[in-house]
C-alpha cells in the first residue's frame, strides 16, 4: 500500500486500540490488587482508579483520534483538494502527539513515556507539522519514466 492517508489511520487506530488496552489493563491490575479490599469510602478509590486510567490513556486516545481526523485531509489532499492548510487541526494533532509522547504536559502534568504510545505521538506530530499536502505525497507511487 503505497497511500499515506492509509498509513495515517492505521497511526491513529493503533494509538486508540493501544490506550483502550492500556486502560483495560490498569482496570484489571486495580481489580486483582486492591479489588479484595472492602473500604466504605464513599467513591474516593474509584474516582481514583479512573483519574489514573485517563491520566494513562488519555494523550494516546487524544492523539490517535486527531490523527484519524487529519487521515481524512491526506486524503483530500492526495485527492487533489489542497487550497485549506488545516492550521487548526495541524497544531491541535501535533500537540496531542508531543502530549502522548511525554514531551509536553497539560497544567505541568506529563503523561510518563510508555515506548510505543510515545513513538506513535512523535510520528503522529511530524505528519502533522508536515502537513497533509506533504503527507499526501510523501508515499505516492512512483511516476513511470518515459
Amino acid at each position: 500500500m503505497t497511500r499515506a492517508d492509509f498509513w495515517c489511520r492505521v497511526l491513529g487506530w493503533l494509538q486508540i486500540i493501544g490506550a483502550a488496552i492500556c486502560g483495560a489493563a490498569i482496570w484489571w491490575l486495580w481489580e486483582v490488587i486492591l479489588g479484595w479490599i472492602e473500604i466504605d469510602s464513599g467513591g474516593f478509590f474509584t474516582l481514583l482508579k479512573w483519574l489514573i486510567i485517563l491520566f494513562f490513556t488519555g494523550p494516546p486516545f487524544f492523539s490517535g483520534l486527531l490523527t484519524v481526523v487529519f487521515a481524512n485531509k491526506v486524503e483530500q489532499a492526495r485527492q487533489g483538494f489542497r487550497e485549506n492548510p488545516h492550521w487548526a487541526l495541524r497544531v491541535a494533532t501535533a500537540l496531542a502527539g508531543l502530549w502522548s509522547a511525554g514531551v509536553i504536559g497539560f497544567a505541568g502534568v506529563s503523561v510518563p513515556a510508555l515506548g510505543v504510545f510515545a513513538v506513535l505521538g512523535l510520528i503522529s506530530a511530524v505528519i502533522a507539522i508536515m502537513g497533509a499536502d506533504w503527507t499526501a505525497d510523501l508515499l505516492k507511487p512512483n511516476e513511470a519514466q518515459s
